[in-house]
């Protein structure tokens, strides 16, 4: 594979090892005038009939941690991090994919463990958290198709089972066909986590794992998604060559736009021949790339279905998060280029330190609680206005990272353990 790949919201991390440090002040803890949590400047007014990015309402400015839980891990592993907002979870398994997966749930204001929980996670998929409730996509790296995979939702609070769900497609039709490790990451909106199988898409209560919507496509089956679109959710699909696509261009991919009933609303079409195969949301805005010869980045509006933009984009560069209508890519030197999602326009680069490139290896983009984060073997901040760093430290020894926001904390997992932060 000669392209770097980063699924959205996917928080897993491989373990690397080095020693960068991070400038700060007299080498100490940073030191950050004023409160670290402060208003946005600007914030997205209602675009009326046409879509907008998420509202950003306040962004951090500043760290200093206020509880620590060491990790030290004798041999590597891949980690997971996620947030329902008041809890979170933590995620490791060893990197050679064989055996189970430790979740371990903690309160995050005080970082308190509250329980432990063995299950098959794949480390290649993205648990998502929302009120007490996470849903972990299991299965196991080194798959066969005959490897059941399935999600389980479990209570956040206290690691107990909610429910389970069986996903029967496990084929996945590319250039050739080939198996998922696990189910394709699905979403949350209104208290229903909405998922794909195949053909299918399904939503469930998220607490009770009750069947509340369904819908099965004649023709198309699903490679990306469902992702939530504000009041709406996307997939990115493709035709089925197994089943009867009378009349259908086989070699067309299209994003369709769908209602929380699962009832279709709009559907865009890329181009023949073009292979989308990421995808990014942020309020009404979707952002496709695809990773061909020559690659290309589209941006859509889900509320009116229409195609925003369009470009081309570089080889070997990675999908980051978007943050306060801005996305943020990263290159194969580990600079951010930061873009507007309303149109397309590059507004700054993120560059390395001089003489970085080396300690910076795996540097990755993190979003929290409205900010931007740059983890690699220190924690940045950067302002996604002017593409500058505006607070940078290193908090243990070998770095790494992984943020969500949880209790009011900005919660980072990295090689030496997990920290919490005001």
């Amino acid at each position: 594979m000669d392209r770097f790949r980063l699924l959205p919201l996917v928080l897993s991390l491989a373990l690397v090892t080095g020693c960068g440090l991070l400038p700060t002040k007299n080498g100490g803890e940073p030191e950050v005038e004023g409160p670290h949590r402060v208003p946005a400047k600007e914030a997205f007014s209602d675009g009326g009939d046409k879509g907008t990015p998420e509202t950003v309402s306040h962004h951090w400015v500043g760290l200093s941690k206020v509880w620590e839980v060491p990790q030290l891990d004798e041999v590597p592993h891949r980690y997971g991090l996620v947030s329902d907002g008041t809890r979170f979870v933590g995620l490791r398994k060893e990197i050679d994919g064989s055996g189970e997966a430790e979740l371990t749930g903690y309160d995050g204001a005080s970082g308190k463990k509250l329980w432990r929980q063995q299950l098959p996670w794949a480390a290649v998929a993205t648990p998502v958290a929302s009120g007490e409730t996470v849903v972990v996509p299991l299965g196991e790296e080194h798959e066969t198709l005959k490897t059941p995979v399935e999600f389980v939702a479990l209570d956040t609070t206290t690691g107990q089972e909610r429910w389970r769900a069986k996903v029967s497609h496990r084929a996945f039709m590319g250039n050739h066909v080939s198996s998922r490790p696990a189910p394709e990451p699905g979403a949350i909106l209104d208290g229903v986590f909405y998922y794909a199988d195949g053909a299918k898409l399904i939503g469930r209560d998220l607490v009770t794992g009750k069947v509340r919507y369904q819908r099965t496509s004649k023709s198309h089956y699903a490679l990306v998604g469902p992702r939530a679109a504000r009041d709406h959710l996307v997939v990115l699909v493709r035709p089925d060559p197994l089943k009867d696509t009378e009349g259908i261009n086989t070699r067309v991919r299209s994003v369709a736009v769908l209602s929380k009933a699962l009832k279709p609303v709009h559907q865009f079409d890329f181009p023949e021949g073009e292979a989308p195969d990421e995808m990014v949301t942020s309020g009404d805005i979707v952002v496709v790339t695809s990773h061909g010869e020559p690659g290309r980045m589209w941006g859509l509006d889900a509320r009116t279905g229409k195609n925003l933009w369009d470009q081309p984009l570089p080889r070997k560069i990675r999908l980051g998060l978007p943050v306060g209508g801005v996305l943020s890519l990263v290159d194969e030197e580990y600079r951010f280029i930061g873009h507007d999602m309303l149109t397309g326009e590059q507004l700054w680069t993120l560059a390395t330190r001089k003489g970085d490139n080396q300690s910076l290896r795996g540097r990755m983009v993190g979003v929290a609680d409205g900010t931007l984060f740059g983890l690699g073997h220190g924690v940045e901040i950067v302002d996604t206005a002017s593409g500058k760093v505006i607070f940078g430290h290193q908090f243990t020894p070998r770095g790494g990272g992984l943020v969500v926001a949880a209790g009011g904390r900005i919660v980072i997992y990295n090689h030496d353990g997990f920290m919490g932060f005001e």
